[in-house]
């Protein structure tokens, strides 16, 4: 059972933002009761007014440690952060947005997987899904786009994070229903969620993890099921892509050895995305690959891992974002430069 101390979050002044309309509590650590469960009280109301000083005060050398509360926590994505990100759909380029709207969707992640330990923090994910798929239509953005913006690292927050955008565009450009992109988009930000359950040091692990260990990874999916089931208010298609992502194409993945089209579409391609973001992630032994790279070895040396129309039809949305990037540069009587985009693009 989840004591009061998982609904405390401590905080420094870097998460103070006095832009912020939306007031909140700071509490600090009192003492600890007959049980040993920690104690929080109140020690003052956060307001803009007050932004200066109550961060120089977390700023000092001696400060004590501070908490905000879970329900604070979410009020301040959904009232502000998300707020902000809607109106800045107005008046910002799109590309610029999704930027900002990736950090916070990379941020709630990180308050579920390291910081708090309720999933409520998790719904606060449905509107950033509504304003990255709005941003992908306004800006025209192509996948490489949105790859460009994403996080290259070895934690899970931001690997779910990198999953949810590509699944996104990748539906986006499939040209899926509205409601069908966002779901898809939203279930490969969720995927993984069952990934807190497994030791730390079992995840971040390089090399053949014993077979103790591999029985906490291949828990993980059903984990992940569960918890999001226990919500009460993801659909099945969300729930299929937890429970169904490491499931092989050939019927030789886990849990269950689905086969073929048993496997659910959305878990499908979250299959091909979730493979994709780690081999495009860097890892201790190894730099990460090109986009190209990733999916030449998917396709040519894991025969059997994925339904081939759907990563061939990745393949090229890839390869034609990149032709047209190259025809559009020769008309503006341009030499493409060797940078950051066109090495991401090779």
């Amino acid at each position: 059972m989840d004591t009061i101390a998982h609904f405390y979050r401590e905080i420094n002044s870097g998460f103070l933002n006095k832009n912020c309309g939306q007031g909140f509590e700071i509490s600090y650590l009192a003492e600890y009761d007959e049980n040993d469960d920690p104690l929080f009280r109140k020690f003052v109301d956060y307001t803009p007014e007050n932004h200066e000083k109550i961060k120089k005060m977390l700023e000092a050398d001696d400060c004590m440690e501070f908490f905000i509360h879970e329900s604070d926590l979410i009020k301040y994505y959904k009232d502000f952060k998300v707020r902000d990100l809607q109106k800045a759909l107005e008046t910002q380029p799109p590309k610029q947005v999704l930027k900002e709207a990736y950090l916070v969707t990379e941020q709630i992640l990180k308050e579920y997987f390291e910081n708090i330990g309720s999933s409520r923090i998790l719904r606060t994910l449905d509107e950033l899904v509504k304003i990255i798929q709005e941003c992908m239509d306004r800006g025209s953005l192509a996948f490489i786009d949105v790859f460009l913006v994403t996080k290259k690292d070895y934690h899970t927050y931001t690997h779910c994070a990198n999953v949810g955008l590509y699944c996104l565009a990748l539906a986006n450009k499939l040209q899926m229903k509205p409601e069908a992109i966002r779901e898809i988009g939203l279930g490969g930000m969720l995927f993984d969620v069952g990934k807190k359950s497994i030791p730390y040091e079992i995840i971040v692990k390089e090399g053949k993890l014993e077979p103790q260990e591999f029985q906490f990874i291949r828990k993980h999916p059903s984990a992940g099921r569960k918890d999001l089931n226990d919500m009460k208010c993801y659909s099945e298609n969300i729930l299929k892509m937890a429970a169904e992502h490491h499931e092989r194409y050939d019927g030789t993945g886990y849990p269950f050895q689905l086969k073929g089209e048993k496997i659910s579409l959305y878990a499908r391609v979250c299959n091909i995305m979730d493979v994709f973001g780690a081999m495009t992630a860097p890892r201790s032994n190894r730099p990460g690959m090109t986009p190209f790279a990733a999916l030449t070895e998917m396709k040519n040396n894991m025969e059997g891992h994925f339904d081939m129309r759907i990563l061939v039809n990745f393949i090229k949305i890839l390869a034609d974002a990149a032709a047209a990037r190259v025809t559009a540069s020769r008309s503006a009587g341009n030499t493409p430069a060797p940078n950051k985009e066109a090495a991401a693009s090779a």
